[in-house]
């Protein structure tokens, strides 16, 4: 049997098992196409998981800097996949995933941890980052952080782990005759 028939198969199976029971209990189709569906599933457990870290970290035998380090990277990574999105998730599927990320990252906050994303602000080169990439830019004036590969992490206001960004700067200027 091919994976679609399979599918198609599957499909059948779960509407007539369905229809067994009154309609006030019958379960309707999700809106979220499969990729879609395991997308959503694969940031809601990193979010759980982060959650679960921060919580552990708040009992005095806690996990300790690494585990809070952690729940921060991955909270600030799935956000920022949210952000970028993939593709079309429902308006509210999309707003419950959003509301967990905030309230996960507004926990942590809560506890002296802040995530310290560097996107657009001017770049100096005696700022505490780690520089990947510097890229000419023609548009640019001065240097600026054009993207955050990893964020700036302090716990109660020390840092506990360097930025990574690639910045851009002014391209170099022309001169005529060379």
């Amino acid at each position: 049997m091919t994976p679609r028939i399979h599918r198609r198969a599957r499909d059948v199976r779960t509407l007539l098992g369905q229809l067994r029971h009154p309609p006030e209990f019958r379960i309707p189709r999700p809106l979220l196409e499969p990729a879609q569906a395991d997308w959503a599933a694969a940031v809601l457990a990193e979010v759980e998981a982060a959650e679960a870290l921060a919580e552990q970290a708040r009992t005095p035998e806690g996990a300790g800097t690494d585990a809070l380090l952690g729940a921060a990277i991955g909270l600030w990574r799935a956000q920022r996949k949210l952000d970028q999105g993939t593709g079309p998730l429902s308006a509210a599927d999309l707003r419950q995933v959003r509301r967990q990320v905030h309230a996960s990252r507004q926990a942590l906050a809560d506890d002296g941890l802040e995530i310290q994303e560097h996107d657009g602000k001017p770049f100096d080169s005696g700022q505490s980052l780690e520089v990947l990439v510097f890229q000419d830019e023609p548009e640019l004036d001065r240097e600026v952080v054009l993207e955050t590969v990893r964020p700036s992490v302090y716990l109660r206001g020390e840092r506990i782990r360097m930025g990574q960004v690639i910045v851009g700067r002014p391209a170099p200027e022309a001169h005529p005759g060379t």
